[in-house]
Formats: structure tokens, C-alpha cells, sequence
């Protein structure tokens, strides 16, 4: 039977907490309000597991269920033929939303030779990890775009959110690429996509090995399974917060690893 790990509601938390440990949320339930009686939360998790059922060897055994927010003007039809692709592989499909958008407004990217083209005016987007322009000038607005493309371009989603806040990158208004885009060539961008795209939730499976560990590495994978069941504790047992699931770099999610597409239902 696959370990899945589901905290995007109160309810899958409890589910996934109980399944995961062997023990039933009626014991968990028992240790509420003890948690002054350890140091840490997750010390008070690995009394309960030690004491009630078991600990998992690994959390890359576990199927971690996630939605990814993106925003379409035809129903995520890219996502449903190809999957949830990272930032240079979804702008290079076929049939990219994003790369349409840009090229109606004359806006050209050549990701290899690493080149944002503007009608007659060229910029060069290369990144480099040791070194940062100054703000506010054109190179820092090139970086910044460099930065996406070759640096920050996987895909990543949420484990859940916090309903009171939206993130912080406004994913469910438009791709956060526009945003850096608009800066360096001072048009709306961002406006124009929101006009005429509606945000989605892509929910989907992922497996443990290919995501990138919310924490210290240096860890024991002891430790790292706690962490990661210390945080459906506190969502099984409070209210979801912002938990954001990394991807590795070079992995896609292919179109059998996507559960469901709907339109986005959070931070209304």
C-alpha cells in the first residue's frame, strides 16, 4: 500500500497522520494539550509513535499529494497533455500559453542563447549565481529574468495554504515571470494575462525522492520523517498554514500523476 502524505485540509492531516504511524486519532487526540510537557512538538510526535505504533523509514517512500496554482485562458490544456512541466519546458511545449502571450506582444525568448528580444531591442538574461546588479537598473531586471529561467524555474506547489494570506507571489493572478518581464520593459503585462486567465489548482502525486527536503539536509532521515509528521500534526490539530512542496530540478509531473484540474477555490 503507498504511504501517502495529504495535509491540505484538517481532515486528510488526521488521515495521513493515523496511516502513516499506526496510530488512531483517538490517541492523538489524548495529547492534546501536553505539548508544554515536551521541549519541542516533535519530541511529543516521537512519544506517540514510539510509544503507539511506528515511525516510517524514509519520507521518499511517501506519495506526497500537492496542488500547483497556475492560471489559463483554455482550461489548462498544456498541463492536461503534458503535465506540470518547469519553467523552460512549459514555455518550450507546443502549445504554450505563456510563449503565445509573450509573442503577441512582439516579446521573443531564445532560452539558449539566452536572449529576451523586444522588437528591435535585445537584452541578455544570463544569470550568475555570485553576483547581483544593483536595484532598479536594467542588468538587475535581465538578472532577475535570467534568474527564472536557469535558477528558480522548477515547479513547485502547496501541501496547503493559509486562507487569510495568499502566497506571497501572487501565482493565482498570473505567472511570476510576467512580473519580472514588466519590469524590465515597463508595460502591464501582469494586468493584461489577469484580464483574460482564471487561476486553477492542479492537485497531484509526487513521489518523496524527487522533492527537495523543507529543511536542514544535514539531517538523519529520522529526523526529517518527523519533521514532515510533526507538520501534519499541527495541521491535523489547527488549521492548514503555507507549506510549500519543492520539486527537484529536471523533474516533471506527467499527465497519469495529475489527480485533478479545478478551478482554484482558495484566497477568495
Amino acid at each position: 500500500m503507498p504511504m501517502i502524505y495529504d495535509i491540505r485540509s484538517t481532515e486528510h492531516a488526521q488521515r495521513t497522520l493515523s496511516s502513516l504511524t499506526s496510530v488512531p486519532t483517538s490517541i492523538w487526540e489524548r495529547y492534546l494539550h501536553h505539548e508544554r510537557d515536551y521541549t519541542y512538538i516533535d519530541d511529543l510526535v516521537a512519544d506517540v509513535i514510539d510509544t503507539h505504533g511506528y515511525l516510517p523509514d524514509s519520507y521518499q517512500n511517501f506519495k506526497f499529494i500537492y496542488f500547483h496554482v497556475t492560471t489559463s485562458a483554455n482550461e489548462c490544456l498544456s498541463i492536461q497533455r503534458y503535465g506540470l512541466l518547469d519553467l523552460k519546458q512549459a514555455y518550450s511545449s507546443p502549445d504554450s500559453e505563456l510563449k503565445t502571450f509573450l509573442e503577441e506582444r512582439d516579446i521573443h525568448i531564445d532560452l539558449e542563447e539566452k536572449l529576451l528580444i523586444y522588437g528591435d531591442q535585445t537584452f541578455d538574461i544570463t544569470f550568475h549565481s555570485g553576483f547581483r546588479p544593483r536595484q532598479d537598473t536594467i542588468a538587475q531586471a535581465c538578472w532577475g529574468i535570467g534568474r527564472k529561467f536557469y535558477y528558480d524555474f522548477t515547479s513547485c506547489g502547496f501541501l496547503s495554504v493559509w486562507e487569510r494570506s495568499p502566497y506571497g507571489g501572487q501565482v493565482h493572478h498570473r505567472p511570476e515571470i510576467l512580473s519580472d518581464i514588466e519590469k524590465l520593459l515597463k508595460l502591464r503585462l501582469s494586468q493584461e494575462w489577469a484580464l483574460t486567465h482564471k487561476p486553477y489548482e492542479i492537485v497531484a502525486q509526487v513521489s518523496g525522492e524527487k522533492i527537495v527536503y523543507d529543511g536542514d539536509d544535514g539531517q538523519s532521515e529520522r529526523d526529517k520523517v518527523l519533521t514532515y509528521l510533526t507538520t501534519a500534526y499541527l495541521t491535523a490539530f489547527g488549521e492548514p498554514s503555507e507549506k510549500i512542496l519543492l520539486i527537484k530540478n529536471n523533474v516533471q509531473i506527467p499527465p497519469e500523476d495529475i489527480i485533478e484540474i479545478k478551478p482554484l477555490s482558495h484566497w477568495k
